[in-house]
């Protein structure tokens, strides 16, 4: 049964600015109080959701959830970490004042902002744009949230008509920019840094100074609101990875070569690869490797809810995966199970889902 959440709209606490210096809790402690939900309740992983990303509706085709939802840093800005577990769809309406920034994502998810589809990361939702983000069982991303306040106060208040204006940024974020880049390393360093067990966990004054090296630098390399993607340039153009990206979602079951990909995607072998490294962070193998586990992994699910009668060896031949015990590994390295237990049992406990980078 398809579950769809409604907005919820929500009341966000601001933390209030604590001394210079104060005492880190327990690597334990920090740990423990980092998890904000992990279950299987549509309801209450979107209310957990909503709380911080701000509101937005949910829509979940199979009706249940796999969420695991914590929090790396909380400060002037946050970041934080999502994984449901299954396939989903957020919609956000562009009612919130918070800036939401994915800075990395693991397994296959899309962004639709403008009516432009692109990766899952990086890209930034902007307040007044709404989006929707796409999520197969195996995606899991890191979100760097900076309020609009904060963002304000970085470049100086501006009066109009009596009111402030929260500045406004557009949704492309260019990965082959060196600018984009450095600032995306320094944001995916800084949320690690700044887990309950990184160097940065116990050093509240030192994190606040990068958080301000962040928002600064975020102002620095994102283009403004209004600004579309570059003009297509060759190969260089995104046009050409969705291309690809659409060419391996149509033909998964089949036996297809990089070089194939790369036809499709008008571009060179080398060219494809060296795009699906800058965008995507994955090798088309990798890549298409995962498009076929989350097929397979959805057409498990059905047999386990009772809408096919499919055995693992038809699933594993659809998806591509000639060899089985070489199917079964991978996606137990996956989905924290074998295939014949989805088949039998349905997704895995809250928890088990892999995070092994792609």
């Amino acid at each position: 049964m398809s579950a769809a959440i409604p907005f919820r709209p929500v009341l966000v606490a601001r933390r209030p600015a604590g001394p210079a210096v104060e005492r880190a809790p327990s690597v334990e402690a920090a740990a423990h109080r980092r998890v904000l939900y992990r279950g299987t309740d549509p309801a209450a992983g979107h209310a957990a959701v909503a709380s911080r990303l701000g509101p937005h509706r949910l829509h979940v085709p199979g009706g249940r959830i796999d969420a695991n939802f914590r929090i790396l840093h909380e400060g002037e800005i946050s970041i934080l970490e999502l994984a449901y577990g299954v396939r989903a769809d957020m919609y956000f309406d562009g009612s919130s004042a918070d800036h939401l920034i994915p800075i990395r994502h693991r397994g296959w998810g899309r962004v639709v902002i403008d009516d432009v589809e692109s990766a899952l990361s990086p890209c930034v939702l902007s307040p007044g744009r709404p989006a929707r983000l796409s999520w197969e069982p195996d995606t899991s991303v890191v979100i760097v949230r900076i309020p609009g306040e904060v963002l304000d106060r970085a470049i100086g208040r501006e009066a109009v008509g009596g009111h402030r204006k929260a500045p406004t940024l557009g949704p492309y974020l260019d990965n082959t920019d060196l600018g984009v880049r450095q600032w995306l390393s320094l944001a995916r360093d800084f949320s690690a840094m700044v887990d309950a067990t990184g160097h940065l966990a116990g050093s509240r004054s030192a994190a606040r100074h990068f958080e301000q090296v962040l928002v600064h630098g975020l102002l620095s390399c994102a283009p403004a609101h209004g600004a579309g993607p570059r003009p297509e340039t060759g190969s260089s153009e995104p046009n050409g990875l969705r291309r690809a990206l659409a060419y391996c979602a149509e033909h998964a079951g089949e036996p297809i070569s990089v070089g194939a990909i790369a036809a499709a995607a008008g571009m060179s072998v080398r060219t494809l690869q060296e795009k699906f490294r800058i965008h995507l962070g994955v090798t088309p193998v990798g890549h298409l490797r995962r498009v076929r586990l989350a097929g397979a992994h959805a057409d498990l699910l059905n047999v386990a809810e009772g809408r096919s009668k499919d055995t693992v060896t038809d699933i594993a031949l659809r998806w591509g995966f000639g060899h089985l015990g070489r199917f079964g590994s991978m996606y137990r390295e996956t989905y924290g199970q074998l295939p014949s237990h989805t088949l039998r049992h349905g997704a895995a406990a809250p928890g088990a889902v892999s995070r092994a980078a792609v």
